[in-house]
């Protein structure tokens, strides 16, 4: 059976409306995901010099230069999670705590590694906004780039 593609939604910082109804119908049904991906200064496919090749990233190990942030809805009564893909080839959490943006209280960081991301549990109780605030404050402060502040989302049902 093939899944449905993903729905694309554009939104902001300030109108995030629409994502937060995807992840409350997806919290509902117990499956699913939703991929964050911020628009970054200058990626208008500029093909600038400091844009890695397919080949090189392919070499080079580390994750993705233009961070990507993922909350997973929680399934059979297990924790809802959170992860970023990021490049910076280094563990995460020590660097979004020193920037005052470490994981809330009662959130559990279950990965941190500088190839594979960090990808922390996150409790039931916690409010889609919360989530989606600290994910997007996490992809943005990981990112090397200045963001645009415009996002896209794929949200993916099972």
């Amino acid at each position: 059976m093939v899944g449905r593609p993903p729905e694309p939604i554009e939104f902001r910082y300030d109108d995030c409306a629409l994502v937060l109804e995807s992840m409350a119908a997806l919290a509902t049904a117990g499956s699913g995901w939703v991929n964050l991906l911020p628009e970054v200064e200058g990626a208008e496919g500029d093909g600038g010099d400091d844009a890695p090749s397919g080949l090189a990233g392919l070499f080079r190990g580390g994750g993705p230069t233009v961070p990507m942030g993922t909350w997973v809805a929680a399934r059979r009564g297990g924790p809802a999670s959170v992860g970023v893909q990021h490049g910076l080839r280094v563990r995460a959490k020590a660097r979004l705590v020193e920037h005052g943006l470490g994981p809330p209280a009662g959130w559990s960081v279950v990965q941190d590694h500088p190839r594979r991301g960090l990808v922390v549990e996150v409790p039931a109780a916690a409010a889609p906004a919360e989530v989606l605030a600290w994910l997007m404050g996490a992809v943005d402060d990981l990112c090397p780039h200045q963001l645009t502040g415009h996002w896209l989302s794929e949200v993916h049902e099972r």
